[in-house]
């Protein structure tokens, strides 16, 4: 009975983790199109905040994410490692809900800046999304954004 409950708090270990590694990568890629204009606005990281609770992350924890996770993303070489995660972890309707949580950076300052369109433009290619998710998205969240 001990191995059993052992290997069911290894079990949540695990998820939680996976359930971090997701979030971080899901932030570092929001972090780098915010950053795409060379300038972090006050509303790119109220965007972010909003996106972040969408999944389910405590105000605090989201703090936490963000901070974390710009100390980190000076470190990054490539997207590759955050898209690779999230290609292994969620499915093709979860990864346009990460693509339209981009556009919303992008659009958050009410600027769309061509390096930010670019950048989401590979990060949509990373994640073997089509061009009309991608367009579809873009469209959802510039609309969202101009009724705001």
């Amino acid at each position: 009975m001990k191995l059993f409950k052992n290997l069911f708090k290894t079990k949540e270990i695990e998820e939680e983790s996976k359930d971090s590694s997701i979030q971080k990568s899901i932030c570092s890629l929001m972090i780098e199109v915010a950053y795409a204009d060379d300038q972090l606005d006050e509303s790119e990281l109220k965007a972010m905040a909003n996106s972040l609770s969408k999944l389910d992350i405590e105000k605090e924890e989201i703090q936490e994410i963000v901070d974390a996770t710009l100390a980190k993303s000076k470190e990054s070489i490539s997207f590759y490692e955050h898209t690779r995660i999230l290609n292994d972890q969620l499915d093709y309707d979860q990864k346009k809900e990460v693509l339209n949580s981009v556009w919303a950076i992008a659009f958050a300052d009410g600027e769309m800046d061509k390096h930010e369109e670019h950048l989401i433009r590979r990060i949509a290619d990373l994640l073997y999304l089509n061009h009309k998710d991608f367009i579809n998205a873009k469209l959802n969240q510039k609309e969202n954004n101009e009724n705001s």
